[in-house]
């Protein structure tokens, strides 16, 4: 969950176009890094490919389990009541 955001700044920031950042940009390095960027381009998508399947798969394990009885909604919710 950290690697796909630092990726893409990474890629942002080494590859000279900056960094968008809401209504502004941030900008890049002074000199681009092609090398570091095309790497890091690389890593984003492919984690980006992962992760098309791998959340909607995490979200179906989630759902099956909640169908099934389980209480696993009161375990992942930080703010619902202490499992003692």
């Amino acid at each position: 969950m950290t690697i796909m955001p630092a990726s893409g700044i990474a890629m942002g920031y080494f590859g000279g176009k900056g960094l968008p950042f809401f209504v502004t940009t941030l900008p890049g390095a002074a000199t681009p890094n092609g090398a570091i960027a095309k790497q890091s381009f690389s890593i984003h998508k492919t984690l980006g490919t992962y992760g098309k399947y791998l959340v909607p798969m995490h979200i179906g394990g989630a759902l099956k389990h909640s169908v099934g009885g389980n209480a696993i909604w009161s375990r992942v919710n930080p703010f619902g009541r202490p499992m003692h």
